[in-house]
């Protein structure tokens, strides 16, 4: 493993695990198509066995491990590539990286071959060591429509299904529409282009730079793209004989993954972006996991807190639940431990920063925007979401 075991401010992953206030933390990217019941029980005693027990759903659709020595960690990575759930060769596992809409293959309004054209985009990515020296934090998405819309997933380069053919949608920009093969090449040369840019490592804010590499690479036309649609979370009852599963903040047990394992029979489950998972639809209800999806905790994202983070100051876990109830449906509370805003980078309606047993908030805007309020209290909190986020109510 590397020794960027040490380094904070950056994601771990299996073979370069983070130290936490908690043990160190590692990460397990499941297959394109889910896991099976095996590799689920696996991964649960992996957590039990070495770590802490704890696992969390990520919001790039991975599995977060807590509670690890160096040496459980370096275990872990071992029995994942043992069940043929990790790549051995690290830079090639963080290629890997291909966010899926949970729902292909189940939902009959998803393109039919969403899975299929993942599967090669993944495969052409491997093919390529040159990409080696991509940011370890960019990934790619397919999204093939349905339930899931468009513009769901986050990803640094995704290709999103069309009518007659595959876009491709790289930060602020959508491409013209092309043939499937022609669609995987092009973003396997656009990953080139950012591997090649060391000032560009990641879509920038910047759209000219972007633009830049997309003509670079052969694409002619682009557009902005169009705002995140507001869709309803995959929890509860879905198209293709599903059920979406959902956890406050993504946490479980390793006993709950253990559940869900025996659940499975010959299917297989797939990690959600939004920390849930989606299940074959006879599966057994079990009190940790939700499956209404106007349940308010639903909107509300804390990370692990003083329990696991030594830059956070209180459980801000629990401070979320307090408040979830004050949450109007259609609105997302974001209560961080610190500045980093690891649980929700994004801008939430309200965002939290917990500072000794109070709070400064930013309103529409993430951890690192200006403060809207600073240094209030829990009353003083529930006060301006009540007053703030009123008109959201739906």
């Amino acid at each position: 493993m590397s020794d960027t075991s040490l380094v904070r401010g950056w994601c771990p992953d299996l073979f370069a695990p983070m130290k936490a206030r908690d043990g160190f933390l590692v990460r397990i990217r499941p297959p394109i198509e889910g896991l099976d019941a095996g590799q689920a029980r696996a991964i649960a005693a992996i957590a039990s066995e070495h770590g802490n027990g704890t696992i969390e759903l990520t919001n790039r659709g991975n599995l977060q491990l807590r509670g690890f020595s160096l040496d459980g960690a370096h275990l872990a990575g071992k029995i994942a590539v043992e069940l043929g759930i990790a790549d051995p060769n690290p830079a090639r596992e963080r290629r890997r990286a291909v966010l899926v809409s949970p729902l292909a293959e189940h939902d009959p309004a998803c393109h039919p071959d969403t899975l299929l054209v993942s599967r090669r985009l993944q495969a052409a990515l491997l093919a390529h060591d040159r990409l080696d020296s991509l940011s370890g934090k960019l990934g790619w998405g397919v999204e093939g429509g349905g339930f899931v819309p468009p513009g769901a997933l986050f990803a640094d380069i995704v290709l999103q299904a069309q009518q007659d053919g595959w876009a491709v949608r790289c930060g602020g920009l959508t491409t013209e529409v092309l043939d499937e093969e022609l669609a995987v090449q092009r973003v396997v040369a656009l990953s080139d282009a950012f591997a090649r840019q060391p000032d560009i490592r990641r879509p920038a804010h910047n759209d000219g730079a972007t633009k830049a590499l997309l003509e670079k690479v052969g694409f002619r036309k682009y557009l902005p793209t169009e705002p995140v649609p507001v869709f309803v979370l995959p929890v509860g009852k879905l198209p293709g004989r599903r059920v979406g599963m959902g956890l406050p903040f993504g946490r479980l047990q390793a006993a709950g993954f253990s559940f869900l394992a025996e659940q499975l029979g010959k299917d297989r489950l797939r990690v959600t972006p939004w920390r849930g998972v989606i299940m074959p639809e006879n599966t057994t209800n079990h009190p940790d996991f939700i499956v209404d999806a106007a349940d308010p905790r639903l909107r509300i994202e804390a990370c692990v807190g003083v329990s696991g983070c030594e830059r956070a100051t209180e459980d801000v876990a629990e401070t979320a639940l307090a408040l979830a109830s004050d949450v109007p449906s259609g609105c997302v509370l974001h209560v961080s431990g610190c500045v980093k805003g690891c649980a929700h980078p994004g801008a939430a309606d309200m965002t939290l920063i917990a500072r000794n047993g109070r709070y400064d908030a930013v309103r529409n805007g993430c951890t690192k925007d200006t403060v809207s309020w600073a240094d209030r209290d829990l009353p003083e909190i529930r006060g301006l979401l009540s007053r703030e986020l009123k008109e959201i109510q739906t």
